[in-house]
């Protein structure tokens, strides 16, 4: 941080300003102050955020809001010139309790605060080749993908409790398999599974099957007797 406040005097001599009162501040012009600054101890608060120079114009350490590293220091009553200073405590910066810009990796939750259900949460895009995202998830949990070229046009979603939907189409490579206690195809309605009975020699059985299998979606019966 800037150590001392001085002034330009006679010829350019630099003097010392003990007791000077110095201000932080978010810009080096216009910005607004800092008044939320504490004592070393980083619990006892520094009244109205001023700073005061000690007998040899010193400026006293300080701690700033959280998760600032840098601010503008000021001690011409917000008038300016001010100096940009860096904090000197950077451990959370390089012990991996902050990401880099540019890689690193996350331990633990998580958490986007976000103004609405549809706000997008996490985006992704292809650099130099993709003019949409190829995927998004917004804050209520919906996802949307696409190939960059166009709008997503594939989505996942909850639709009500305890259900996920998709207005899309849905391929499983490998196995797929219902754990659930009814099931419906083809836009009917899910039911329980269906108990065949009768028997085949008399055709019961057969006419018992096609009205099962007609319950469950999977098939329109236009039989006749």
């Amino acid at each position: 941080m800037a150590d001392y406040v001085i002034s330009v005097g006679t010829d350019n001599a630099a003097t010392l300003e003990p007791g000077a009162s110095v201000t932080c501040w978010t810009a080096d012009t216009g910005g607004t102050q800092y008044t939320d600054l504490t004592d070393t101890d980083e619990i006892t608060p520094i009244a109205d955020g001023i700073l005061t120079a000690d007998a040899n114009g010193a400026v006293p350490e300080f701690y700033g809001p959280d998760d600032v590293t840098e601010m503008y220091l000021d001690a011409n009553a917000g008038a300016g010139p001010r100096r940009r200073t860096l904090t000197t405590e950077m451990r959370a910066y390089t012990d991996d309790t902050f990401l880099p810009l540019v890689g690193g990796e996350l331990a633990g939750t998580v958490t986007s605060v976000l103004a609405t259900s549809t706000t997008v949460a996490a985006a992704s895009i292809v650099d130099g080749l993709d003019v949409f995202d190829r995927f998004r998830r917004d804050a209520s949990g919906r996802m949307t993908w696409g190939s960059g070229a166009a709008t997503r046009d594939t989505s996942l979603y909850r639709d009500a409790a305890d259900s996920l939907k998709t207005d899309d189409s849905l391929t499983v490579a490998l196995t797929f398999r219902h754990l659930g206690t009814t099931a419906g195809f083809f836009g009917e309605a899910a039911v329980a599974r269906p108990t065949v009975s009768g028997s085949w020699s008399d055709g019961s059985a057969g006419a018992s099957l096609a009205a099962a299998l007609d319950t469950l979606g999977l098939i329109t019966d236009n039989t006749t007797a």
